[in-house]
């Protein structure tokens, strides 16, 4: 980075017109580069936490749905028992805003759906204390 803003120190202080535009066109080049990256960040982030707040939202409609019924709040499904398909998309969106690949369609892997079991039996047991 030093070497680079000699150069362009150098270039923008050249007598000759071409080098001067260059530094110039470099410059405005890499300002518009760290404004996309900076751009690109922040919706990333946005979307991460947007995911993760669909998860939150969707886990508690659940939650809402089973009371309204007359019936308890349940704790996530164990592995290896029938999911609906209501909750097969929030652990995917769960999966999603916490760092995991999840495809589209079908069950999500072990280790996602342990992960995500684990995590909300963790908020289950902190709400029941």
């Amino acid at each position: 980075s030093d070497g680079i803003e000699a150069l362009l120190s150098w270039a923008k202080d050249h007598p000759a017109a071409v080098i001067r535009n260059k530094a110039a066109r470099i410059r405005s080049d890499l300002s518009e580069l760290t404004a996309r990256r900076k751009a690109d960040d922040a919706q990333r982030e946005a979307e991460q936490r947007v995911a993760k707040l669909k998860a939150e939202l969707e886990q508690t409609q659940e939650t809402l749905r089973a009371v309204e019924a007359g019936g308890r709040p349940t704790a996530p499904a164990p592995t290896g028992t029938k999911r609906s398909k209501e909750q097969l998309g929030a652990i995917r969106t769960w999966a999603r805003a916490n760092g995991h690949q999840v495809a589209d369609k079908g069950n999500p892997a072990k280790a996602v759906l342990d992960a995500y079991d684990a995590a909300h039996r963790t908020t289950n047991l902190a709400a029941a204390s």
